[in-house]
Formats: structure tokens, sequence, C-alpha cells
């Protein structure tokens, strides 16, 4: 009787040691499994800002495009009028020099 409350206490012993193993080794594939989803997470969260960082300076370089563009056009705008002012003003000029010459 005694001989088999001590192999019930063994068997018992080593069912709770199968447990603890089988408990740590759980454990271990959940850690793993967790610090495997941060790492990705991290990843597509880099991944996003990286994308959201290139359409903002890709929409930047288009705005400043647009901007020079803008710019280049209103002073060839004005070069043109300054031209004209002066092409209208041609003869007055011709006219004035020669009246000074005579």
């Amino acid at each position: 009787m005694i001989e088999g409350t001590i192999k019930e206490i063994r068997d018992a012993e080593q069912e709770a040691a199968n447990i603890v193993a089988d408990a740590k080794r759980q454990s271990e594939k959940i850690s793993e499994e967790a610090k495997l989803a941060s790492e990705k997470l991290y990843s597509d969260m880099i991944s996003e800002a990286q994308q959201k960082a290139k359409k903002l300076r890709d929409s930047a370089e288009t705005f400043g495009k647009q901007q020079t563009d803008e710019a280049l056009l209103a002073a060839g705008k004005e070069i043109e009028k300054l031209k004209s002012a002066a092409k209208s003003r041609e003869k007055e000029a011709v006219d004035l020099i020669i009246s000074e010459l005579i």
C-alpha cells in the first residue's frame, strides 16, 4: 500500500513536471509569435510612413514646380510687356535723337 502511494506521488510529480515543461514550451512559442508579430507590425508601420513621406515629397515637388512655372510665365509676360513698351517708344526716341542732332 505504501508502495502504491509512493508510485502515485511519483506519477503525480512526473505529470506535474510534464505540465510545467509543456507550459514553458507554450510560453516560449507565444513569446516568439508575439515577437514576430511586433516585428511585422513595426516593419509595416515603417513602410507606411515611408510611403506617406514619399507622397508628401512628391506633392511638395509638384507644388514647387507649379510655383516655378507660374513665376517663369509671369516673368515672361512682364518681359514681353517691357519689350512692347520699348518698341512703341522706339520711334519717339529716334525722333528725339534726330531733333537733338539738328
